[in-house]
């Protein structure tokens, strides 16, 4: 792994973590790691930046137990690198962790669009998502549509009754969220061609193809190998 030299001297962290918001009703660790979480997977955080425990948990206003389980927690998704002694950062993005978490995705949502198409799906439940989704293509915002997204695929994983195979899925898929929100979010017209993969595999599901509808899910998937070069390499 390449030596990470986080520039302290333009980033601010403090101001990335303004907005964090905790609830004292609930437990912090979880809004501390998902709040974390966020931050790199949309770049907020980029790679090489100093995670200082001190200024995360004055700016969030935790004690330091909570913020470490959570930096370990990241740290085994391989979205932080822990430094004994010093301040942790965001790890670099990994072409070969990119590779992985695609294809887990692929197997797994083509499968769950497979066992939809067998079992037949209630697509009122996808109505308001495709409505948001075809609002944000027609604007081309991809991070609006980045998260309608996201509620689209979870909402398929559920209907196939297999919710932890969406929990499985977003264990790996924080690598390629990290390269979909830095580079495809510039590529102009690519929440129109995802929403119209949406609109493919539920024609595919409506009619019981359940090949088609696995062979069109895997391709839509596949589609985020874009964000790799022919090389091999992350841009």
């Amino acid at each position: 792994m390449p030596r990470l030299k986080p520039d302290r001297d333009t980033f601010d962290l403090g101001a990335a973590l303004q907005d964090v918001e905790i609830d004292r009703s609930r437990s912090i660790g979880p809004q501390i790691y998902e709040a974390l979480r966020a931050r790199i997977i949309d770049n907020r955080f980029p790679p090489g930046t100093a995670l200082s425990e001190s200024v995360v948990a004055r700016c969030c206003d935790i004690s330091r137990t909570p913020l470490r389980a959570a930096i370990q927690d990241l740290a085994g998704e391989g979205l932080i690198v822990v430094r004994p002694q010093v301040d942790s950062v965001v790890a670099p993005h990994d072409e070969a962790r990119v590779r992985e978490a695609i294809f887990i995705r692929a197997a797994i949502e083509a499968a769950v669009a497979r066992r939809l198409a067998e079992r037949g799906a209630d697509e009122s439940r996808l109505a308001p998502i495709l409505a948001e989704q075809e609002q944000a293509a027609a604007a081309d915002d991809y991070m609006a549509f980045f998260h309608a997204d996201e509620r689209f695929h979870r909402t398929l994983a559920h209907m196939a009754e297999v919710p932890n195979a969406w929990h499985l899925i977003q264990s790996v898929k924080a690598h390629i969220d990290r390269q979909r929100l830095r580079l495809m979010s510039s590529i102009t017209g690519r929440s129109q061609r995802a929403y119209e993969d949406h609109l493919n595999v539920l024609k595919c599901i409506r009619e019981g193809d359940a090949s088609g509808a696995a062979a069109q899910m895997r391709d839509h998937v596949n589609s985020a190998l874009e964000s790799v070069g022919s090389d091999g390499k992350l841009p």
